[in-house]
């Protein structure tokens, strides 16, 4: 019993503290990732966009350092100004220099002079390259896209992504996932 309470309480040795410091710092470097991802698009600082992705990294179909920053260029160019917030986060590591990351996201653009609100999810696959890590992939899924005038009475729209002069079109999420539908026939009233 003795040695079976030691062997709980035992001390964790160099190795593995030296591990659990280098994913704590992978974990801290990655936020910072998200952060100033954020502040560059905001800024549209496209030097440190660059920097932000591998160079065979790939934006939402984008793909290749020089393409993903001419993207951001056109981009920006349609909305005066941003405010990106990454709000939640989260890392999965595959190796010590792999990682996919899901984070949950809100921005503020002002297009053609029609203040917009949106909610969206990045889907995300980090490398980590000369002990740095940086964008793989960035795919997108939008949760809402309104003109902050509709938020209140779009949220409820399946069609809620609404960017000015474009068509609606429905929303990535939740509606597209299996657990939100699932959800939904559960809890829906018995014809």
């Amino acid at each position: 019993m003795e040695q079976h309470v030691q062997s709980l309480i035992a001390q964790p040795t160099l190795a593995q503290l030296a591990a659990l410091v280098r994913r704590v710092d992978d974990r801290q470097q990655l936020g910072e990732l998200l952060s100033r991802y954020g502040v560059a698009v905001d800024d549209r600082d496209f030097d440190t966009i660059a920097q932000l992705f591998a160079p065979d990294g790939e934006f939402h179909g984008v793909v290749g350092r020089q393409n993903v920053v001419d993207f951001y260029r056109a981009r920006t160019a349609t909305f005066s100004t941003s405010s990106h917030y990454a709000l939640t986060w989260h890392f999965d590591f595959e190796s010590d220099d792999a990682a996919t990351g899901m984070v949950n996201a809100q921005a503020e653009l002002c297009i053609a002079g029609k203040a917009v609100r949106i909610a969206l999810r990045y889907l995300d696959r980090y490398v980590k390259r000369d002990g740095r890590w940086m964008f793989q992939v960035r795919r997108l899924k939008f949760r809402y896209v309104l003109p902050f005038d509709e938020v209140a009475s779009g949220l409820d729209d399946p069609m809620r992504v609404r960017w000015p002069g474009l068509p609606a079109q429905r929303a990535d999420l939740p509606d597209g996932l299996q657990t939100y539908l699932d959800s939904r026939a559960w809890s829906a009233p018995a014809a």
